[in-house]
């Protein structure tokens, strides 16, 4: 590793790993695990982050069920985990979200890849269009989910990625890492 953002990505991602390990994620306290690869430029995906760990810390979800990559560069982590959900750097930046009682039901959201949330999913480009973002829609419907109620994807703008389990992601993308 060699740039200053693959250790904190990797480190991150062992703490990810062993949060995961040690978290009752399918409990029902929390209905969504958030998995979130960005780039540094796009601060827009950054504020949308925000947000999220917003939502899930008034709501007491823990480290496991949200986390981001590549917020100071696209590291090996970052790298690592797209080739084990089947997407690229072109898809950056991404959200990936399952419900925490089907974390192999992946769905990918694209993210805006620019500075700023004006305009980067707004047709009129003056900010009054959020409901339009599909990460909105996502962020709405882990607000009305109760605590003990399964979250609903169907019909979110996004990608279903087949095969990937979000809680086996960090093992690995820890493999591919520690042989690059």
């Amino acid at each position: 590793m060699s740039h200053h953002y693959d250790e904190h990505d990797h480190d991150k991602l062992l703490r990810w790993r062993d949060d995961l390990q040690g978290a009752s994620i399918v409990d029902g306290d929390f209905p969504a695990m958030a998995l979130f690869l960005v780039k540094p430029q796009a601060a827009g995906s950054h504020e949308i982050f925000r947000r999220f760990r917003t939502e899930f810390e008034q709501r007491n979800a823990s480290f496991a069920h949200l986390v981001i990559f590549g917020m100071h560069g696209v590291s090996s982590t970052v790298r690592s985990l797209l080739d084990q959900t089947g997407l690229s750097e072109t898809d950056l930046p991404v959200m990936m979200l399952a419900p925490a009682a089907e974390p192999a039901s992946l769905v990918a959201v694209q993210l805006p890849s620019g500075e700023s949330l004006e305009g980067g999913d707004d047709p009129n480009g003056d900010g009054t269009c959020d409901y339009l973002a599909p990460w909105q829609d996502v962020l709405d419907r882990i607000r009305i989910t109760r605590r003990g109620r399964p979250l609903r994807l169907m019909g979110v703008q996004g990608r279903k990625l087949d095969g990937p389990d979000l809680r086996n992601l960090p093992e690995a993308a820890l493999a591919t890492v520690a042989t690059r």
